[in-house]
């Protein structure tokens, strides 16, 4: 999601992000409202190269649209994070109820996540300190599988880098290949939070293993000196952000990978088909457990949202046997006041329950 320094002080007492508008939002129509279903076939009709689309009912029924090119997934490719632990706690390399020290956790945490640390923060019942966004106490633990249920819940952006660090690359590559996705765009989230701000910016054609490799380097100066961390938190407390359009340039840029993988891992987890499954589709499921429609048995989620980016991933177990699943990766034209309000995972999860709606994407994707 945007950032603007009026948003970052406003996290510890808000849900709801306050974004950085756009500057020419005043001067511009109405843009559809992508938190109504309506909205979605609108957006698709009048952005059809900016919609990577994978959906499958379960039931013989498909929706492709440019299924193999690959788009920004901001925190969608969270799912892969979650797989690789869940696989190293199915092998005893990982235990779930581990107690992590939050300063260890935060010291991946850059302050530019749209309020998702601090609000899994209040969740886990753990006081602030007088900024709103980092443990009062350091030292305070949890256990491990709660602070993971966060990365879900609330996409904590730190807890994929600490379990990236742990258990590395090549492991959640793996994990993630079991279930259909053998080459996932795994990168340092903390340090592509850092390429936002001018002075840790890398140049803007660097090629990605070497935008890779510097994000990890810059990773480990972060997670190893709390100067630097300190100094990072200052300025942004203290100086304006890019503007919109450098977000939007940055967004591009980030983590990236076609809608047909992301779909084909939600299913293979829902269905329980690999390694890691079982777990890995309780934290997927278990934010919509208690609000079930009649004849489903789990809605497994997960979502993200960059300036000018909004993606889900999603399943559909359904009492009968059947399992829906599909993926919605959209990119480009998207306003701020549009990712405050959009619910992509509900117009898949429309999409995968109602052939109506179905048909109506079809046809905008069609024109």
């Amino acid at each position: 999601m945007p950032f603007s320094r009026r948003h970052l002080l406003a996290t510890a007492g808000a849900t709801a992000p306050l974004l950085l508008l756009a500057p020419s939002a005043a001067a511009r129509p109405s843009p559809p409202d992508l938190g109504a279903p309506d909205g979605w076939v609108a957006w698709f009709r009048a952005h059809r190269g900016g919609v990577g689309l994978f959906l499958d009912d379960g039931r013989g029924n498909r929706l492709v649209h440019r299924p193999h090119a690959a788009q920004p997934l901001a925190s969608a490719i969270k799912v892969v994070h979650l797989l690789g632990y869940a696989v190293a706690v199915e092998r005893g390399e990982l235990d779930p109820r581990e107690q992590i020290r939050l300063g260890d956790w935060e010291r991946y945490y850059v302050p530019l996540d749209g309020g998702a640390h601090p609000a899994a923060l209040r969740h886990l019942g753990i006081p602030t300190d007088d900024t709103g966004l980092h443990a009062a106490d350091p030292d305070h633990r949890v256990a491990l599988d709660d602070a993971v249920a966060t990365m879900i819940r609330f996409s904590d952006s730190a807890i994929p880098d600490l379990l990236r660090d742990r258990l590395g690359v090549r492991a959640l590559r793996r994990a993630a290949a079991t279930g259909g996705w053998p080459d996932p765009d795994l990168r340092s989230m903390c340090a592509e939070y850092l390429f936002l701000l001018p002075e840790h910016a890398p140049p803007a054609h660097l090629p990605l293993p070497a935008r890779r490799a510097r994000g990890f380097a810059l990773e480990r100066r972060y997670r190893d000196d709390p100067a630097l961390r300190r100094r990072v938190l200052d300025r942004l407390l203290t100086t304006p952000l890019p503007s919109w359009d450098e977000q939007r340039a940055w967004g591009d840029r980030t983590m990236a990978a076609p809608a047909r993988p992301l779909a084909a891992l939600h299913r293979a987890t829902a269905t329980g088909a690999i390694p890691g499954a079982a777990l890995a589709r309780t934290h997927l499921e278990r934010p919509r457990a208690g609000a079930l429609p009649p004849g489903v048995d789990g809605i497994g989620y997960k979502g993200g949202s960059l300036p000018g980016v909004l993606t889900a991933g999603l399943t559909v177990r359904r009492a009968d046997g059947s399992t829906g699943s599909g993926a919605l990766l959209a990119h480009g034209d998207i306003t701020p006041e549009q990712l405050t309000t959009a619910d992509p995972g509900g117009a898949v999860h429309l999409a995968l329950q109602d052939p109506a709606y179905r048909d109506r994407l079809a046809a905008a994707l069609r024109g």
